[in-house]
C-alpha cells in the first residue's frame, strides 16, 4: 500500500493500536436515522474479520444483495437478523444503558498525543474564542 493510504504512515503506533483494538461506541438519537446504525454495525463486523459481503451473507444465511443492503443503508434489519449477521462476522453486539458522553476521556487521549506547543496554542486561541463570545463580539 502506498503512503498516502496507509494509515500507519501518518498516525502514531499508539493511535493504530486504538483504531485497531477500540471498542466502538454509537449514540443512539432520534436525529440519526436507524439505519446508519446498522449499516455501520455490519460494515464494521464484516471489514474487522476481513471477509466480503457474499461470505458474511454465506455464514449468516441470507443473500449477498441483503448484506449489501443493509450496509448501504436502503434496508433496515431487525434486531435478531442484526444479531445473526454480527454473529457470522465472529463479532458480538453488547447494548448497554450509560449516562451522556461528555468526550473528556476521548479527548484527553487524543490531547497525549498533541505536541504540547500546539496544544497550548490551540486552547489560548479557544480560551480568546470563548471570551469574545461571552462579550458579544
Amino acid at each position: 500500500m502506498n503512503r498516502t493510504g496507509d494509515l500507519r504512515f501518518w498516525k502514531p503506533a499508539h493511535i493504530m493500536d486504538m483504531i485497531e483494538n477500540a471498542v466502538y461506541l454509537i449514540r443512539y438519537n432520534d436525529k440519526v436515522p436507524k439505519e446508519v446504525f446498522s449499516r455501520s454495525l455490519i460494515s464494521l463486523a464484516r471489514r474487522k474479520a476481513k471477509i466480503s459481503q457474499a461470505e458474511l451473507a454465506r455464514r449468516a444465511k441470507t443473500s449477498q444483495a441483503a448484506i449489501s443492503m443493509y450496509e448501504a443503508g436502503t434496508r433496515s434489519p431487525t434486531l435478531d437478523t442484526l444479531l445473526r449477521i454480527i454473529r457470522a462476522a465472529g463479532s458480538d453486539l453488547r447494548i448497554g444503558l450509560s449516562g451522556p458522553d461528555t468526550h473528556t476521556i476521548t479527548r484527553e487521549q487524543f490531547e497525549k498525543t498533541l505536541d504540547p506547543k500546539v496544544l497550548e496554542e490551540f486552547n489560548a486561541k479557544e480560551r480568546e474564542r470563548v471570551r469574545l463570545a461571552r462579550l458579544g463580539r
